[in-house]
């Protein structure tokens, strides 16, 4: 039986160390066995903008690293594969599209987000 965790990110890529921390703790639930749910939220959307381009700064694109987990959430647990959501309203307010972003990511309504959170007790939010 494989365990749910929960991972709503909330901070952008660039704004400080959640973003990072929830793409580390999303790969480290998947070795562990444990079956990711991943909810972007707010500035949290922009960690699925493709392409994306930290400019001068001392920041990694993170866009490649969260593509790579989609894929091993996908493909390798074929019977319980993870979860990856994108909340519109968020993505709305930012001016960015589902076309904007990598693949594979389903977008919902908040109503979506709460019901989500209800469902998953064990909860990792960044």
């Amino acid at each position: 039986m494989t365990t749910d965790i929960l991972i709503i990110v909330r901070k952008g890529p660039y704004s400080g160390f959640q973003a990072a921390e929830a793409l580390r703790h999303a790969n480290g639930s998947l070795s562990l066995g444990f079956r990711p749910v991943i909810v972007l939220v707010d500035d949290g959307v922009y960690l699925a903008k493709e392409d994306q381009a930290p400019g001068q700064s001392h920041w990694l694109s993170m866009s490649e690293t969260f593509d790579e987990i989609i894929a091993r959430g996908l493909y390798e647990n074929k019977d319980a594969p993870a979860e990856f959501y994108v909340e519109e309203e968020s993505l709305h307010q930012r001016g960015l599209t589902p076309d904007d972003l990598i693949e594979s990511l389903e977008p919902v309504d908040s109503g979506k987000v709460a019901e989500l959170m209800r469902r998953y007790p064990l909860q990792l939010i960044f």
